[in-house]
């Protein structure tokens, strides 16, 4: 309940020996450092199924200095269909992986975006929606972590779909 009030030599030890504070607090102060991390988006378009899946963004996060680090990832985009007035229809499976210390990526969660049963009286539909996630990731200890997310098509018929204006950005504490 409410925040740890530490004394000045707990910042001197830190997490595993290391600092855990940029600079040294006086007695009463509250060592909680905010990082924040801004990534670079980039984009993707899918006409067919199961095809190679498109890296879409990608974060680094240096947590060395946070002592038991949280990491908060805030993903946005924009998914742009086009299809014909018979039956388009996609499904589109976003994957956050995480990579610490050149180690190998390792699956974090994934999240689902489906388009169908679209009704039109028109030549060509266009379906223009936002696809947004927010994942808490707890890191054991301090590492370099780089997160990305990779967009995949499961499903896609009478479409054609792109991914553009991808944001993401890391808080890590």
């Amino acid at each position: 309940m409410g925040n740890k009030i530490r004394e000045k030599d707990d910042f001197d030890k830190g997490c595993n020996g290391k600092a855990s504070c940029e600079s040294k607090k006086t007695k009463g102060d509250i060592c909680k450092p905010l990082r924040i991390f801004c990534g670079q988006g980039g984009s993707a378009q899918f006409s067919i199924p199961n095809t190679t899946p498109a890296n879409v963004g990608f974060v680094s996060v240096d947590a060395r200095k946070l002592c038991k680090p949280l990491v908060k990832i805030k993903f946005s985009s924009i998914v742009n269909l086009v299809g014909t007035p018979f039956d388009p229809e996609a499904r589109l499976i976003f994957t956050l992986f995480r990579a610490c210390d050149n180690e190998q990526p390792i699956q974090l969660n994934s999240w689902i975006y489906e388009a169908f049963q679209i009704e039109s009286r028109f030549i060509f539909i266009g379906l223009i929606n936002s696809f947004t996630f927010i994942y808490c990731d707890h890191l054991n200890c301090s590492r370099l972590c780089d997160y990305f997310v990779e967009v995949s098509a499961e499903n896609i018929a009478n479409a054609g779909i792109s991914i553009d204006n991808v944001q993401i950005q890391a808080i890590a504490q």
